[in-house]
């Protein structure tokens, strides 16, 4: 069998399971499935943002074009900048740019853990976090989804030659809940244990009044108060969610820094990002830090919070605490025909189907924006509802 019909094949089957994915561009859709929580990128501002920016300081540090590595000539002030800017607003020791969340998380952890390691992995963790612990050859122990019971037992259990590691979100993408990270960090200390924290989907919905919109770790601050996490924490904090930029943070430990620089292979293979998208990380995560985006961060939280209370009154679980909020309706092609209604009324949801979930479990992933309207957001149960009237469904 040939490789082209080996592929004419798989698609065929995925067609067969709805499970077919295809590209698709709708601006004019009322978006429910983009990670632009705050609306930066649908309301303009950064655009408009990146215009100030290019009248402001126009030349080398906003160069287009890298032109290399950071390790070889491709490194400019500007990425300094977003580092720094990073780590005030954070409070975070020492950070290290990536391209993007997969390339930090791959690299970081593919770099970090190797043969003798084991990696006590969240059943529900990023493709990105598992991709990178295959990769360096470290021993994968799932544990279940947000159960430290469970994650203990295995920490007694499993000992490693060299290190252990836990492998966790703050926000979990599918579900949008959130995990006991009090406790993660205690489980740490009692077995030396390091945690590698993927705050993608928290930057933007959790922080404290100093730090807002910082992420879940930013959270704790009073009740972390007088401990340094930093011993026992590695922060990834990718950008393209609510901060609506691309590129991803790795923070922690000055060390850390120094380690990546020399042996993430992501970041040392590859060029790095155009300077002037390092400025304007820069420019973003400072307006974060100088309170320019409260008003944002709190319409969102109203928003989530009305859009959960619907949701209840009308008897379908929620276990969310984010923006994410996951109905989930159980089979793919009943997913499907949920979000083509949806699509034709001027609405777009999309439908999470296997792989991304387990089989049975596909459902609609609502993002929730600082921008929606009341009504848009009854609108949008009404159909839900509607659909799983017409379909027969129990949820």
């Amino acid at each position: 069998m040939s490789y082209l019909e080996h592929l004419e094949r798989e698609i065929k089957n995925w067609e067969s399971q709805s499970l077919h994915r295809q590209l698709r561009f709708e601006p004019e859709l009322l978006d429910f499935s983009s990670n632009d929580y705050l609306c930066l990128n649908s309301d303009g501002s950064h655009w408009k943002l990146l215009q100030e920016l290019l009248k402001e300081k126009p030349g080398t540090n906003v160069t287009v074009g890298s032109t290399g590595s950071r390790l070889i000539r491709g490194h400019w002030p500007s990425f300094d900048e977003a580092e720094n800017a990073f780590n005030a607003w954070a409070e975070t020791p020492s950070s290290l740019l990536f391209q993007s969340g997969y390339s930090a998380n791959v690299g970081t952890l593919s770099a970090l853990t190797g043969p003798g390691d084991i990696a006590f992995c969240d059943r529900l963790c990023h493709a990105s976090l598992l991709d990178g612990v295959r990769l360096s050859g470290a021993q994968k122990q799932y544990f279940q989804h947000n159960d430290l019971n469970h994650l203990e037992s295995l920490l007694k259990k499993k000992i490693p030659r060299k290190r252990r590691w836990i492998l966790c979100e703050s926000v979990f993408s599918m579900d949008g809940d959130i995990p006991d990270l009090a406790g993660l960090l205690d489980l740490c200390r009692k077995y030396d244990a390091t945690l590698f924290l993927d705050e993608a989907h928290a930057l933007g919905y959790y922080g404290s009044p100093g730090n807002p919109g910082a992420g879940l770790l930013a959270s704790l601050k009073k009740e972390l108060a007088g401990r340094d996490p930093y011993s026992h924490v590695i922060l990834s904090a990718p950008l393209g969610k609510a901060p609506g930029i691309m590129g991803a943070f790795v923070a922690g430990h000055p060390l850390l820094r120094q380690f990546l620089v020399n042996r993430a292979r992501s970041f040392v293979f590859s060029t790095a990002q155009p300077p002037v998208l390092a400025a304007l990380i820069t420019r973003i995560l400072e307006n974060f830090r100088s309170h320019v985006y409260d008003h944002r961060i709190a319409a969102l939280r109203e928003n989530v919070d009305y859009f959960k209370n619907l949701l209840k009154e009308n008897r379908i679980q929620v276990s969310s605490r984010s923006a994410i909020i996951p109905v989930v309706l159980g089979e793919a092609d009943v997913c499907l025909k949920t979000s083509r209604r949806l699509k034709e009324i001027g609405m777009d949801v999309r439908a999470i189907r296997p792989p991304t979930v387990a089989p049975g479990s596909s459902r609609l992933r609502i993002a929730i924006h600082s921008c929606h309207t009341r009504d848009q957001l009854g609108r949008l149960l009404d159909v839900i509802l509607e659909m799983i009237q017409d379909l027969n469904l129990e949820l």
